[in-house]
């Protein structure tokens, strides 16, 4: 089965994308989730993490605090890539592993990654989509849906690549802007999916 990536910016709206892919009879596997099942306690991908960064990392519950971890590594750029060196490689074995699994006719599969450009994943996939909307959007969309502040989505923001170079990097992109409605952005996904079906079938 081939698969293809979908990318955007936090709060971008991958996620409704990716429900519309996944309408359409696409498999759907999302990265992020997949790191949340490796990260749980007893899991390989826990301990490593644990391992490297010390008990520091552990709510009271033993369960990775996601935000400490992030505030760390964020500030220092070595620690990141320690980070993604133990965390990379897993995901993408384990997402390789459960994609043998899909008993399925469908052509292609469709992985989230929201970090797709800035993990090296883009030759995996057959095509990578976008999705992308304005800044002040995502910020918008993040506050609203997270216990974030303003500054704080900010600073993840300048951490990723910019919606020019995501938009320049990928094969196609899909507008989620507020003012596309919701059949506009239906169609841009049947397109693509259009698209991707007679790319992949003609393969």
């Amino acid at each position: 089965m081939e698969r293809a990536g979908l990318t955007g910016g936090i709060g971008s709206g991958k996620t409704r994308v990716a429900a519309l892919f996944a309408e359409l009879g696409v498999p759907v596997l999302d990265a992020d989730r997949v790191t949340r099942e490796l990260q749980e306690p007893g899991q390989p991908l826990h301990g490593a993490i644990v391992e490297y960064f010390g008990p520091g990392v552990l709510d009271p519950r033993g369960h990775l605090d996601r935000r400490a971890l992030a505030a760390r590594v964020f500030a220092d750029p070595a620690e990141r890539e320690a980070l993604e060196a133990i965390v990379h490689p897993r995901v993408h074995r384990e997402i390789h592993s459960r994609l043998q699994q899909y008993d399925t006719d469908a052509p292609y599969a469709l992985i989230v990654v929201p970090l797709l450009f800035e993990a090296g994943w883009e030759d995996d996939f057959v095509r990578v989509i976008t999705v992308e909307c304005t800044p002040e959007e995502q910020i918008e969309r993040v506050t609203r849906r997270d216990d974030r502040t303003r500054e704080e989505v900010a600073a993840i923001m300048e951490r990723q690549l910019g919606s020019d170079e995501r938009r320049r990097r990928a094969d196609a992109w899909i507008d989620n802007r507020d003012s596309v409605d919701d059949g506009r952005l239906r169609q841009q996904v049947l397109t693509i999916d259009r698209e991707l079906r007679s790319l992949t079938s003609d393969g």
